[in-house]
């Protein structure tokens, strides 16, 4: 068995929390974002429980009135955007979508099998559509299964699969 997870069509996003409560968002190439993405702030501090953490994510755009995902290309001028970053936000929503966590309350999960580390992020994130939700994933080891996760993953709009082991530390 391997975990299967979609390929998503969006930008990379690292989120760090400190002890302190700050939230920070960095791409990447470690590009800090934290002011072009004051929504995700909010979802970050409603939907994901703990004192400190950095979790990995893709911010994948979406139509705000069709509720359908955008490619990359529409929603890549919110990263250096330095203006009217509220009416932007609103016009280009994006949906985070957390799919590892390297550190969580003080411990370096790096090391951790994928399998442990996907189960803290079920117990931190709350799901909230269109805005924060862990990323789609299917643990399987039959190729028809996979296969038809692959087509539905392509079917929203998504790049494909990301193919995982379940005993992999983070890499």
């Amino acid at each position: 068995p391997a975990a299967f997870e979609y390929k998503y069509d969006g930008f990379r996003m690292m989120i760090n929390k400190e002890k302190n409560g700050r939230v920070r968002l960095f791409t990447r190439r470690l590009e800090n974002v934290t002011e072009q993405f004051p929504e995700v702030i909010d979802y970050v501090k409603k939907n994901i429980v703990g004192e400190s953490f950095i979790v990995d994510s893709e911010a994948v755009g979406y139509d705000p009135k069709k509720k359908k995902y955008k490619p990359f290309q529409d929603i890549s001028m919110r990263i250096k955007r330095k203006y009217d970053i509220e009416r932007v936000s609103k016009e280009l929503p994006v949906e985070v979508n957390v799919f590892d966590v390297l550190y969580y309350n003080g411990e370096n999960l790096i090391d951790k099998p994928f399998e442990k580390r996907r189960e803290t992020l079920k117990k931190i994130v709350r799901e909230e559509k269109w805005k924060i939700k862990l990323s789609e994933i299917l643990i399987t080891g039959e190729d028809s299964e996979a296969q038809k996760f692959y087509e539905a993953a392509l079917e929203e709009g998504e790049e494909g699969l990301m193919i995982k082991s379940l005993n992999s530390p983070y890499k």
